[in-house]
């Protein structure tokens, strides 16, 4: 990395290391603190929704650092609208209809800043062309099909991360490493299109991240909450569609993440409960389950997010990935049957 793309990595490092030096001090004093015992938690309760770092940092760096072009604007603004309403959730436990339509909304934001995907390659054939029907809106042209991807991804991604926010440390280390992953992907696509938003925007993040997780990783001394998981899995989405529409690219290093959120809801609906409703049969709370403490549990995600980051990294054809992407399928299920047996074992 050239020493000027340096900057902004390293200040965001810092800005987040002093952010969280002071939430730790300012937090308790406004009682912005979480409820442990609400969760059967037996510790004091420590500061809570210190994700906002996460967008402050993003913000003053990308002033700086970053044009401000219309799609990095609404970006900016989506980020917002994200951060500031998790937060609010972390306080007062906003309904799930209502997230659900903020979520939308902050998708519908992007859409309209002009950020577009033109097309979605298909591993059996030719790509699937979303420009097909164009629509006028508040005098911006609009890919319908194309809008309708973009939001469906970027609500795919905010709740995908925010359900991994189970276990201290688990959100803000995935998320370093796919941060990394579009950092490197973005640098070999440089020659083809300029990448330069989305190498900053994503080393950026990943500083920050890592910098939480000395402090986020178990015993935790500060969360996140959903202000950060939520924050984190719309800027994974947005980044992956800057990048040239790297769905697929995401998708395999989300691979397990997205697979678990699919199972759970799958799961939720056949016991006709609210797939919003929330509780403890994610893949990490298996493994915690299965007899693994949380470090241990972490660090398995980790390797896995790793692996998957490096072979979607490598692999080029839409078709090559498809097949990774079963082979993630294939080891969730044997993963899943090791654990259940597990599980048995450890209930007699």
């Amino acid at each position: 990395m050239h020493l000027v793309q340096l900057w902004p990595p390293l200040i965001s490092f810092f800005l987040t290391l002093l952010g969280i030096f002071c939430m730790r001090r300012v937090f308790p004093k406004l009682r912005l603190m979480d409820r442990p015992h609400e969760y059967g938690i037996d510790r004091k309760p420590i500061p809570y929704s210190g994700g906002i770092i996460f967008f402050i940092v993003f913000f003053i760096t990308t002033l700086i650092f970053v044009d401000i072009t219309k799609p990095i604007a609404g970006v900016i603004f989506a980020g917002l609208l994200i951060t500031f309403t998790s937060f609010m959730d972390d306080r007062l436990r906003l309904s799930p209809v209502f997230r659900l339509g903020v979520q939308i909304l902050a998708g519908i934001i992007v859409v309209l800043a002009g950020v577009k995907i033109q097309l979605v390659n298909n591993p059996f054939g030719a790509p699937i062309f979303l420009d097909r029907i164009q629509l006028t809106l508040l005098g911006q042209h609009i890919w319908l099909f194309s809008a309708l991807v973009m939001i469906a991804w970027l609500v795919l991604m905010m709740n995908v991360m925010n359900w991994l926010d189970g276990i201290p440390g688990l959100a803000s280390g995935i998320s370093t490493i796919a941060q990394l992953s579009l950092f490197f992907l973005s640098t070999t696509q440089f020659h083809i299109v300029d990448q330069s938003a989305v190498i900053t925007i994503s080393t950026v993040l990943a500083a920050s991240t890592f910098a939480f997780l000395f402090f986020d990783f178990p015993p935790p001394k500060i969360l996140m909450g959903d202000t950060g998981s939520m924050f984190l899995g719309f800027m994974l989405g947005v980044l992956s569609i800057l990048a040239g529409g790297k769905l697929a690219t995401a998708l395999l290093i989300m691979g397990f993440p997205v697979l678990d959120a699919f199972w759970v809801i799958l799961k939720r609906l056949l016991r006709r409960q609210s797939p919003f409703k929330g509780d403890f049969s994610h893949f990490h709370h298996r493994l915690l389950h299965g007899g693994f403490s949380q470090r241990p549990a972490l660090f398995f995600n980790y390797i896995l997010c790793a692996v998957f980051a490096f072979i979607a990294l490598v692999l080029h054809s839409t078709f090559e990935k498809f097949v990774a992407f079963g082979g993630i399928l294939l080891l969730m299920a044997i993963t899943g049957l090791v654990l259940f047996f597990r599980e048995k074992v450890l209930t007699k």
